[in-house]
């Protein structure tokens, strides 16, 4: 087969290209993952398990790969978000908001490409990234001992490779392999690395800020199904495990584990309808399970019981498990055109007892809103998307400690994002209808 020999010449150009231009920042609107997998899927909601219309999707259900036809796609989105956080009732300041106006634009590459090997086995590949990026030119920790400037850097970027077996036509499944490569850099916490009681919080305070970028490589696996429930109704389930990584060692006083710092794992499922050939309609739920992850889950309470920052069961960041309820429909207008439009309606992880770290990793977006479109030319496709999630808020309960003036830290969060993808190089295989 001829295509075998083009597959690893592709794979590392799209490589190239995406390391080559892949942000040092970065910044997402459900925790650190963008609301959808591909510009396609993100005009449309963000509908990924039951329904995939490029090669990105992959990254969250492998056995899309079955219902593709060969095909290469190459994409960038930009986030415009707008994280703030709040101070009031504080005993060593006045009540201030202190919005997120360092960096304000975030270009999150992307791309993949998909291989009919033969009729019943595909390989595909896709590129994404994750994380989070708030930079504070004013800090709000500054009046309990931090520099003037605060920011996080969290980027975790990879590949998914997976496989996909047809065992018959109207049902596939896949496997994927995850690994990829993550950097961490944070600023502005020198109230953290103090070493005199009562105020020394760390195990090892001398790595707890400002110790430059970080990297941990990173691996994981993704299993999936996609098959036809009814003969206009497709349905599709996927399991993608945590991301096993190295440890931050330079940060490994503030985080847990002595630097432990993982993505959690990410599952759900969807339906996709066709009540004609032109329109389909898609439903997703995932759950993201930050509470079984140290660094996410851990409160800031456990700071209050004897474990210090950089211990096993150290202070994290206190989320919640997020789940996401994604609708989306995509249309065919005409054989040159394909509208799309969705809705999300996530539950915020955020607690309102963790909102003071949380501050560095605002995350409290419940809503979005989608539209995109694809303008199909002589073997290239032009796709682009457009999504607004609305400011959400979290009040803090209890949230700052008596030591550091007791009061309350709010957040804020929303976001408008865009993006722009090419795809080319359609085989001639026929994919699962």
């Amino acid at each position: 087969m001829n295509i075998l020999p083009a597959a690893p010449k592709l794979l590392l150009l799209i490589s190239m290209c995406w390391l080559g231009v892949q942000p040092l920042e970065a910044q997402a609107s459900l925790g650190p993952y963008e609301h959808g997998s591909g510009i396609k899927s993100q005009g449309a909601g963000g509908i990924s398990y039951a329904y995939g219309e490029d090669a990105i999707p992959l990254v969250f259900n492998p056995a899309l790969a079955a219902t593709l036809d060969d095909r290469n796609d190459l994409g960038v989105s930009v986030f415009l978000p707008t994280p703030a956080g709040e101070l009031e009732g504080n005993l060593l300041g006045f009540d201030d908001r202190y919005p997120g106006d360092g960096q304000t634009i975030y270009p999150i590459p992307q791309g993949g490409m998909v291989r009919r090997l033969d009729e019943r086995w595909s390989f595909g590949v896709s590129l994404a990234s994750a994380g989070l990026g708030p930079d504070y030119t004013r800090n709000p920790y500054q009046r309990f001992g931090g520099s003037p400037r605060s920011s996080l850097t969290f980027v975790s970027s990879g590949a998914a490779l997976a496989l996909a077996w047809r065992p018959q036509r109207d049902h596939a499944f896949g496997l994927a392999i995850n690994p990829g490569y993550q950097l961490l850099r944070l600023q502005g916490l020198q109230f953290l690395d103090s070493e005199l009681p009562p105020f020394g919080a760390s195990d090892t305070p001398e790595r707890t800020t400002d110790r430059g970028f970080d990297g941990s490589f990173t691996f994981g696996t993704t299993l999936g199904w996609h098959g036809l429930i009814l003969p206009t109704v497709a349905g599709g389930l996927s399991y993608r495990s945590k991301t096993w990584t190295q440890k931050h060692r330079q940060y490994r006083g503030l985080l847990p584990d002595r630097g432990s710092l993982e993505l959690p794992a990410i599952w759900g499922g969807g339906l996709a309808w066709m009540p004609t050939p032109a329109l389909t309609l898609g439903v997703d739920f995932q759950r993201y399970e930050f509470e079984h992850e140290r660094a996410f889950g851990n409160r800031f309470s456990n700071l209050s019981e004897g474990n210090f920052l950089g211990s096993k069961n150290g202070p994290g960041f206190g989320l919640k498990n997020l789940d996401a309820y994604k609708f989306g429909l995509s249309w065919l207008v005409s054989p040159s055109l394909t509208l799309r439009a969705g809705y999300i309606e996530a539950t915020p992880p955020t607690r309102p007892s963790e909102t003071l770290f949380n501050i560095l990793a605002s995350v409290n977006t419940g809503r979005h809103y989608t539209a995109g479109f694809t303008w199909a030319l002589e073997g290239l496709e032009v796709s682009a998307f457009c999504a607004y999630a609305p400011e959400g808020r979290i009040n803090g309960e209890n949230s700052i400690p008596l030591i550091y003036g007791g009061g309350e830290a709010n957040t804020t969060f929303g976001t408008r994002s865009f993006g722009l993808s090419f795809g080319w190089g359609f085989g001639e295989h026929s994919p699962i209808d």
